[in-house]
């Protein structure tokens, strides 16, 4: 998963397929071995997932099929999508998603959880009071026939 973070932040003409299948096959031989793409770290709350890596803001105003076409949003999906097949192909003898990322949600989960601090460093670390605001996933979306989640189901 934090390889294909570290690849996206390239320009597509950089991206290594050689480097991206070794990492991906890069095991003991004879070990059984999951694969994923990303993991919940994408999800809660301190990291964009993929998708939002890939398409950003356009996944707000762009994502239904009725609009004209986005070479963000169509880049995104296509790129989402062989991700995810290159990831299933290569990593091994399952593949492991995290709620909602298979789809592309756009945006991260916040579990609720109080005000603490970090034991390492003794950092005051903020809590959300214990909101189960953002502690969802809108499953709703991949279903609306309007929208272009669907392509990434």
């Amino acid at each position: 998963a934090d390889h294909w973070i570290d690849t996206l932040k390239l320009p597509d003409d950089y991206w290594g397929m050689g480097s991206i299948c070794h990492t991906l096959t890069n095991r003991r031989y004879g070990e059984d071995c999951i694969g994923y793409a990303e993991s919940h770290d994408q999800a809660l709350v301190g990291d964009k997932t993929i998708a939002f890596q890939l398409m950003d803001k356009e996944m707000y105003d762009s994502m239904s099929t009725e609009s004209d076409g986005n070479d963000i949003v169509s880049r995104g999906i296509a790129l989402h999508k062989m991700i995810r097949l290159i990831t299933a192909a290569l990593g091994g003898e399952g593949y492991l998603n995290f709620m909602g990322n298979e789809f592309g949600h756009p945006e991260w989960i916040d579990f609720p959880r109080d005000d603490t601090y970090d034991p390492s460093t003794g950092a005051f670390v903020p809590g959300n009071n214990g909101s189960l605001e953002k502690c969802r996933r809108r499953w709703d979306l991949v279903d609306n026939p309007m929208l272009k989640y669907k392509f990434l189901n």
